[in-house]
């Protein structure tokens, strides 16, 4: 099987509003036309623009994606009716089906578009977040049922608020309907680090449910890289600024290190990871050397990695918490990643993360790739059969527990 681990679907302009709650329709997201007839994701209740509702191309050199905010940005009016120019198979999922065979894709996943971003202009707002999850968690219910078994959407969810009871129901709702994964910010939630006890309600819903937690580069709470708001001060894009950027691995690394070092994964042992367009860059730099004492090793761009940093701890004092195993045994067993074919996947495989790696084409973004097969080849055509089994399917499937 050909499982594409990282595709999107756009949200169609009344989705929110289709799908929300009924005593929420005036929480729900919208589209609106500005002066010069850009369309906008809008939040009516906030008065609050969030993107410009425009298609993406692979391949293209990001003209599609921003394209149209330049334009927006020099106050040139529209070009098009950027609505009438969405594709039907970004957003219409038996199109996608059909989109999937073109592809050359037996079964892909599919993560909201808009919702990757529209969060952090609403942050303050959990009323308008929670309404809008929900109404992408109905309407991915559906997708799945007009699928014809080849799409697994995601659901989007959030640990924000305190009381988990709204996280425990839309988990247990996406699960009755056969929904496998859901789309996390990862990084504090509201203040506390992931591991904090406070969210072991949460991770036990995860695993009670069958659903696996997804980090993205882009999501709607935090930063790539985690990074204090302080930090971007001024900058001109809210959303991709270089110096998140230029860090976009340090939230993902922290995150995952917090899970690990404090026993969540020991409490939780069934609890596994995806994540998605982070590359499989981070992982090895985080596992770091074997030998050595923080701040004696080098080439390494985070510090010395896991292990070491663990027993380093329990010589200078105690550590906080005692592990059942090394750190890096569970960094590898209970998280796995997609990777790009610009990446060193050979030397991934190589180095250990035979079971961790896993095919994605990003469809239809403009980072994306319309043929990503053929891309993928220089790739492939470096591994064993079994292991081109794992990466282009094998390992999805078992990660989500799908035949």
């Amino acid at each position: 099987m050909i499982f594409d681990f990282d595709q999107h679907l756009f949200e169609y302009p009344d989705m929110w509003r289709d799908h929300v709650d009924p005593d929420k329709k005036d929480l729900a997201l919208e589209m609106t036309r500005d002066e010069l007839g850009y369309p906008w994701l809008w939040s009516r209740v906030a008065n609050q623009l969030m993107w410009i509702y425009a298609k993406t191309v692979p391949e293209d050199g990001f003209v599609s994606f921003f394209g149209p905010w330049q334009n927006w940005k020099d106050r040139k009016p529209a070009e098009v009716d950027y609505v009438a120019d969405m594709p039907a198979s970004c957003t219409d999922p038996k199109a996608r089906v059909a989109q999937l065979d073109e592809l050359g894709v037996d079964k892909s996943i599919l993560f909201p578009h808009f919702g990757a971003v529209w969060g952090r202009y609403v942050h303050d707002r959990l009323d308008i977040i929670r309404a809008n999850l929900t109404a992408w968690n109905r309407w991915a219910v559906t997708v799945r049922q007009e699928g014809a078994g080849r799409l697994e959407p995601t659901g989007h969810v959030t640990l924000r608020g305190g009381d988990l009871g709204w996280l425990e129901n839309e988990l247990s709702y996406l699960s009755k309907n056969g929904i496998k994964a859901a789309f996390v910010s990862y990084g504090l939630v509201d203040g506390r680090r992931m591991s904090h006890p406070d969210h072991d309600r949460a991770w036990k819903a995860f695993v009670d449910n069958g659903i696996v937690p997804v980090f993205h580069i882009q999501d709607a709470d935090v930063r790539a890289s985690c990074l204090e708001e302080g930090w971007f001060s001024g900058a001109i894009d809210p959303l991709f600024a270089a110096l998140d950027m230029a860090f976009s691995h340090l939230g993902v690394q922290i995150a995952a290190a917090d899970l690990i070092l404090n026993g969540v994964f020991d409490k939780f042992p069934e609890l596994k990871f995806a994540t998605v367009e982070l590359t499989a860059g981070w992982i090895n730099p985080l596992i770091g050397v074997t030998e050595g004492i923080p701040g004696s090793t080098g080439n390494v761009v985070n510090g010395p990695g896991l292990d070491i940093s663990y027993r380093y701890e329990a010589l200078a004092r105690r550590n906080s918490v005692q592990l059942k195993r090394q750190p890096s045994d569970y960094l590898r067993d209970h998280f796995r990643s997609t990777v790009n074919p610009m990446e060193p996947v050979k030397a991934y495989v190589d180095s250990g993360l035979e079971d961790v790696v896993m095919f994605g084409s990003d469809w239809p973004h403009s980072e994306g790739f319309l043929s990503p097969l053929t891309t993928y080849k220089p790739i492939t055509d470096a591994l064993t059969p079994d292991q081109n089994a794992k990466l282009l399917g094998g390992t999805a499937v078992e990660l989500l527990g799908i035949s």
